[in-house]
């Protein structure tokens, strides 16, 4: 027990600074053109710390995760005498970061079942210190620091190329982003309304700033739904009318953004681009960002050169990677199937079932609607755009953000239980 003590108490130092360990590994990387490896040892440390605590109480769930990971990477394993040390190593690397969320969340649950107010205190200030360091990350980018979102493209004419600031993966940044922006609107609403209002004019300038389809989308989604989704039953119920009215004013709303799309994008500064993937690749070249192409090049690869038992088992990155230099799709659910086969999919699977019992369990509170949503969200990115369970950055975030919305919607379940 003691050692269990000791674990929490590290993992309290630790779990805050998970963003500015990030932040400053990317910083290094810019300056001195040099990867130090400290967000990659910072999270091994969060992980192992996890499994150690977990293992006092639930032995077998970490025996479980072991066995997990075992088969994750039998199928790459086979591979690997004809690899170099590299392609082992991103294979393991993210054989781990799909368990990861699940390792997070795990952890979080028991330690709201012991401590429930310290686990909230954890999960909230966290999340809170996080958003304010991704905004003095994107101010830091208007001062031009930083990397840009997207690199320039050969015979596009793009005028913003986005800001990340000190963080390496947009993608992944901008997933970041719908979590924190989940967590810290759903926790302001109620008796903070004028915070809320600052908050979602800060996390739509840096969507805008960042310059992704899944950035803007979800906080603006966040934005107009979070309030609704707070409210008790008895609005829903009562304000049926009022409510059919907000709806027709969005679809009026999103008909208007149709109408004046070419205008908003040339102010944004991304038609030129948007308009050069839709002359080589169509209308699903824009949706999916090319990622059905590259994701039937992968998967002819793997049925050319590989027997049924070894895609059902997986190929890992450098069984791709050695025919095509775009490896990976970045559709989560595909890549994890490629890479580890069955059991890849599995864990996509399993991720995402996990994630959505909580919310539908939770779902007659408003912290359980919004924790409902979240996971929609995530589900649709990580189908579509990838970086969600193949995420380096948003396992430990997302795991915070679904432990904080489950344990005030326990207490909101409380309280209606008492009235």
């Amino acid at each position: 027990m003691r050692w269990q003590q000791r674990c929490d108490i590290a993992l309290f130092w630790l779990v805050p600074v998970f963003l500015l360990v990030d932040g400053l590994n990317g910083a290094i990387l810019q300056f001195f053109g040099v990867n130090p490896g400290l967000s990659v040892g910072y999270k091994l440390t969060v992980l192992l710390l996890m499994l150690i605590s977990l293992g006092y109480k639930q032995a077998k769930l970490v025996i479980a995760f072991a066995v997990a990971l075992l088969f994750l990477l039998a199928g790459p394993a086979m591979l690997w005498h004809s690899m170099s040390l590299h392609w082992i190593r991103a294979d393991v690397q993210l054989a781990i970061k799909a368990l990861s969320p699940l390792i997070a969340f795990s952890y979080l649950c028991l330690l709201s079942q012991r401590e429930p107010l310290a686990c909230l205190r954890l999960s909230k200030n966290t999340l809170y210190f996080s958003a304010l360091l991704m905004l003095i990350n994107t101010l830091a980018g208007l001062a031009g620091l930083g990397f840009h979102a997207y690199q320039p493209l050969d015979g596009v004419a793009q005028s913003f190329l986005g800001i990340k600031g000190f963080f390496y993966s947009t993608n992944e940044l901008s997933a970041v982003l719908l979590v924190l922006c989940c967590a810290v609107l759903s926790s302001c609403w109620r008796q903070h309304k004028a915070l809320y209002l600052l908050c979602s004019a800060m996390f739509i300038i840096i969507a805008a700033l960042l310059l992704t389809k899944t950035g803007l989308f979800g906080v603006t989604t966040f934005i107009v739904l979070i309030p609704l989704l707070l409210q008790p039953t008895l609005f829903w119920q009562r304000n049926t009318k009022t409510l059919m009215l907000i709806a027709s004013g969005l679809i009026f709303v999103a008909l208007s953004v149709w109408l004046n799309a070419e205008y908003l994008l040339r102010m944004l500064g991304m038609y030129d681009k948007l308009q050069f993937v839709y002359q080589q690749r169509g209308i699903s070249g824009i949706l999916l960002s090319s990622r059905d192409y590259y994701a039937n090049q992968i998967w002819q690869v793997a049925t050319q050169h590989y027997a049924d038992g070894q895609r059902l088992l997986g190929v890992g990155q450098g069984g791709i990677a050695v025919y095509l230099k775009k490896y990976f799709a970045e559709m989560d659910w595909f890549d994890l199937t490629v890479f580890h086969g069955l059991a890849g999919l599995a864990v996509f699977i399993v991720s995402f079932a996990v994630f959505f019992r909580v919310g539908l369990q939770t779902r007659h509170s408003g912290a359980g609607r919004c924790l409902l949503l979240l996971n929609v969200l995530l589900l649709l990115v990580s189908s579509i755009a990838g970086h969600i369970l193949t995420s380096g950055m948003l396992w430990l975030p997302w795991a915070l953000c679904n432990a904080l919305l489950l344990v005030v919607a326990q207490q909101e379940c409380k309280t209606m239980e008492l009235r």
